[in-house]
């Protein structure tokens, strides 16, 4: 049986266009801080050195992969999936930034829209989280039991160093390749918390489209940091290759786009299964 529309409704113009909006935010901040950092860089709410402008832009990359998704869609899937991984990314990034206040520039623009963005975006997500709180899941299929246990050890393992970037920031960023501090470790937290709830609100069942948009968010997420690490260490070389902490490091980004990997072919194979019922 093919479902209709109607068993996935339309989402909200109020957070579909919000989520537009930021949409284009994300990609300017990912596009200039990843590929232009001597460009967006300096004009960035806080001062970055290096490797965190590099990281900063694959967070923003991965991070439009979702909220594109969405805007596009503009249906509660992928939305319901999408909205709550959104509201723990801004929640985190502005409780954050509320305790670090000195770390911003004063009186710069670029602050002011930053508190804009975190505040609003929240805000927004929890409004819609609640408008929709009894909606079901559409157009959802059981997850085969490999990727429940890939999403289940992926939630386990990056859950927990999400949790302990924002509780013990100096002994989970410890390994880092680059000097991390407590601000910075805090802050990206988000890296990690956000794939690990899309992972647990897959883990059951989830449609093609989610599974896309998680799988795509964690590819960016996992190859774009390896990447930028080997970009900026190219000009700085200040990384320590032979330290077991590097390769964890790089090992547990592998393994998120390892995972974001096997959910983008599983999207397929469900997305080819979908035409052939069709036809």
């Amino acid at each position: 049986m093919i479902k209709t529309s109607f068993d996935n409704p339309a989402i909200s113009p109020l957070l579909r266009w919000i989520t537009g909006f930021e949409s284009a935010v994300v990609l300017v901040s990912g596009v200039g801080l990843f590929f232009l950092p001597t460009l967006l860089g300096p004009l960035w709410p806080w001062q970055l050195a290096p490797f965190n402008t590099r990281f900063m832009g694959a967070i923003y990359l991965a991070s439009f992969m979702s909220a594109v998704m969405l805007t596009w869609k503009g249906r509660w899937s992928p939305t319901r999936v999408i909205v709550p991984m959104i509201f723990i990314f801004t929640t985190v990034v502005l409780l954050v930034s509320l305790a670090y206040l000195d770390r911003f520039l004063a009186n710069s623009p670029s602050t002011l829209l930053w508190f804009i963005l975190y505040v609003g975006i929240p805000v927004n997500c929890a409004l819609h989280l609640w408008l929709y709180r009894r909606l079901p899941p559409a157009d959802s299929v059981p997850v085969p039991s490999f990727l429940r246990g890939l999403l289940l050890v992926q939630s386990v393992v990056i859950g927990i160093n999400g949790l302990g970037l924002l509780a013990a920031p100096v002994a989970f960023g410890s390994f880092w390749p680059w000097g991390l501090d407590e601000f910075h470790a805090r802050m990206y937290s988000v890296a990690f918390l956000t794939p690990a709830l899309g992972s647990l609100l897959l883990f059951r069942k989830g449609s093609s489209v989610e599974l896309g948009a998680l799988g795509w968010t964690q590819l960016v997420g996992g190859v774009f940091p390896i990447l930028g690490l080997v970009i900026v260490d190219s000009a700085v070389q200040r990384v320590n290759w032979s330290q077991a902490g590097t390769w964890l490091w790089i090992i547990m980004f592998a393994f998120i786009g390892v995972v974001g990997l096997a959910l983008i072919v599983y999207q397929h194979r469900l997305r080819s299964a979908e035409v052939s019922v069709v036809f």
